[in-house]
């Protein structure tokens, strides 16, 4: 289907102004008065106009200055991922003048969290781009950038009750309903599920993780509530003291038929079955790294469920230049796509990340 590309002179011609006062309209600058804005903001609405980042930033000599604040990650991670689409936007926006510094903390550990947001507050910019994982600390740092005025948006979790100039990432609990669908439907009836979060330092658990938790157990009181469902926990910094833990886990349950993993590490028990030789327990957990799709390949992975990481990122920064370059507001709330990943496609994936 062919998109019609609209000229400054056009929506001018439509709107019943000038081309000058569109042209103001669209860059945000120089005084338009409050009737013909609004003119051409009704023909900008009727015709979905997105600004070309390529063509209309060209002359524009101001730097824009961005903070990216994201969980640390090793080689091939969830948010290694995330932060390609941030670096791929930044590349493919390069005629832009951009500025762009990274901030990492570990996910695991909620006062590292507090520290990093506290430095990313003493940085001048023009926006920040956040991978939120503590509900608390964010909202309360998120409350200090709004008293200063600077924009954010949100990359895979929404922190309710915030004001983010955007939001992309999957709807999350949504996601744990598809997780408890896949995980119920394809293990044997009688067995118990467990649910197996990460031990975190200051705090429980993840903000998505939370709200996936909440999604799964809904979709199986509703229509699984006489399954059994156990609680069950590992350590992110310590492989052994997880060994010691999915010991007695399955020490205390022998009767486990299916695992769900909220985020991205399900290797971690995968690789537990494997070394002990545990077959038809059922496992879903999230993310397109190479360690689960070597596990789901070999059979110890049930379902992947994939986010669209990068895509997160590139859509977060062309969200924040669209603001700062056109005083353009997109959805607040966009949902990115998921993919279901299973035995059968997993090597279309694994190519692909080659």
């Amino acid at each position: 289907m062919n998109v019609k590309q609209y000229r400054i002179k056009d929506i001018a011609k439509m709107a019943g102004v000038s081309a000058g006062t569109v042209d103001r309209v669209l860059h945000n600058r120089g005084e338009v008065s409050q009737s013909s804005r609004e003119k051409v903001e009704a023909i900008l609405t009727e015709i979905d106009y997105k600004p070309n980042l390529y063509v209309s930033s060209i002359g524009v000599k101001r730097v824009i200055s961005i903070v990216v604040v994201l969980p640390s990650f090793s080689a091939g991670g969830y948010w290694e991922q995330i932060e390609k689409g941030i670096r791929h936007a930044v590349y493919e926006f390069s005629n832009i003048r951009l500025k762009v510094k990274y901030l990492y903390y570990d996910q695991f550990d909620l006062f590292s969290c507090r520290e990093i947001y506290n430095k990313a507050l003493t940085i001048s910019c023009d926006a920040m781009l956040i991978g939120p994982t503590f509900t608390d600390e964010t909202m309360q740092f998120v409350c200090r950038l709004e008293a200063q005025g600077i924009p954010y948006v949100f990359v895979d979790s929404m922190i309710l009750n915030t004001n983010p100039l955007a939001f992309y990432g999957p709807d999350s609990y949504t996601l744990g309903r598809i997780q408890a669908r896949l995980l119920t439907e394809s293990m044997d009836k009688g067995r118990e599920v467990v649910m197996l979060r990460a031990r975190r330092v200051g705090d429980e658990s993840s903000t998505p993780s939370i709200v996936r938790r909440n999604g799964f157990l809904s979709y199986v009181r509703e229509f699984h509530p006489e399954m059994r469902v156990v609680d069950g926990a590992y350590d992110a910094s310590s492989a052994e003291q997880s060994r010691a833990a999915f010991d007695e886990l399955f020490g205390q349950h022998p009767d486990i038929g299916g695992i769900a993993v909220f985020n991205s590490r399900a290797y971690v028990i995968s690789d537990y079955l494997r070394r002990h030789g545990l077959r038809g327990i059922n496992l879903v957990g999230y993310g397109m790294i190479e360690r689960n799709l070597t596990d789901l390949r070999n059979g110890y992975i049930s379902f992947l469920l994939s986010e669209r990481p990068d895509k997160q990122g590139y859509l977060a920064v062309r969200a924040i230049l669209e603001y700062e370059l056109f005083g353009k507001r997109c959805d607040r709330m966009n949902y990115t796509p998921v993919d279901i990943l299973i035995r059968e496609n997993v090597d279309y994936y694994l190519r692909d990340m080659a």
